[in-house]
């Protein structure tokens, strides 16, 4: 009899674990949605408040006084972060939070103990995207951190891309910046935070544009295959090299070839340095 009872204690013990490792998982999956709930609550409250003004003086107010303080909802994702340690929940809790808040202090303490303790994670990718929207230099410095040791292809290869395009909006901006008279500064100033504005301002642009796109180089010769949100990252990244060396103003338009209303084949270059209306369409 004490051995029948033995064998049943063994045989439900792996069940019991397994349906305490499930209800653990959905608590930290409630958790984490509840977190996230209260934000998208916040910014949709603000949005109607927004659409509701009457004069373009209460939408400016209602925008840059009334908006939602992401560090106030902050401390529920930590929460979520320390009470389910080593699961993607947490790690995703610790990514809204780098990707999200305005403190310094916070950003940096969150984005450590992500690099710290999930740099080995499969899951640090979905981690990538978020700190990507970062402004703060911890978060660039964790997705360098991330391409040179993360021992996952995917992982690496997103946090190639992230840190390029990072590396090309901060161009843009600095020279957005250089070029911009007092009314653009004022408006560069409310719609980036100050940190991002401060460091842009300071930036050569010429040389983040080269390092962004030697970032998006590698992406096509290292990490082309690697799934996007989209496609791939190398089709991603050879479109935005594209854009960026053959559709700016000033350059020669690239060739495109079609047929006319006649089904008479005519190329874009026939028409160049003449005035006319050319409208491009196809159907898919």
């Amino acid at each position: 009899m004490r051995t029948l009872t033995l064998a049943l204690i063994a045989c439900l013990a792996p069940v019991t674990v397994a349906a305490a490792q499930e209800t653990a998982g959905d608590a930290a999956v409630g958790a984490y949605e509840s977190a996230t709930d209260a934000w998208q609550v916040a910014q949709k409250d603000h949005r109607k408040a927004y659409s509701k003004a009457k004069t373009d003086e209460e939408r400016k107010r209602i925008w840059s006084d009334e908006r939602p303080n992401p560090d106030l909802f902050a401390p529920a994702f930590m929460e979520v972060a320390s009470t389910y340690p080593g699961t993607k929940v947490a790690l995703d809790s610790l990514g809204w939070i780098a990707g999200n808040a305005q403190d310094g202090v916070m950003i940096a303490s969150v984005i450590d103990i992500a690099v710290r303790d999930y740099l080995q994670s499969e899951d640090l990718g979905s981690f990538v995207d978020q700190v990507a929207r970062c402004s703060d230099p911890a978060g660039e410095r964790a997705l360098q951190t991330i391409l040179s040791s993360s021992p996952h292809h995917d992982v690496r290869g997103k946090a190639c891309y992230q840190l390029g395009m990072k590396k090309l909006s901060a161009a843009q901006l600095a020279r957005r910046i250089q070029d911009a008279g007092e009314e653009e500064l004022d408006m560069l100033k409310s719609r980036y935070t100050e940190v991002a504005f401060t460091r842009a301002k300071g930036l050569e642009p010429k040389i983040i544009q080269v390092v962004g796109e030697k970032l998006l180089e590698r992406v096509v010769n290292e990490f082309g295959d690697v799934r996007g949100h989209r496609r791939t990252l190398g089709k991603s990244a050879a479109a935005e090299l594209f854009e960026i060396r053959k559709l700016q103003i000033g350059m020669i338009a690239p060739e495109i070839e079609g047929e006319e209303i006649h089904e008479k084949p005519m190329k874009l270059s026939q028409f160049r340095g003449k005035v006319v209306l050319l409208d491009f369409w196809g159907d898919w």
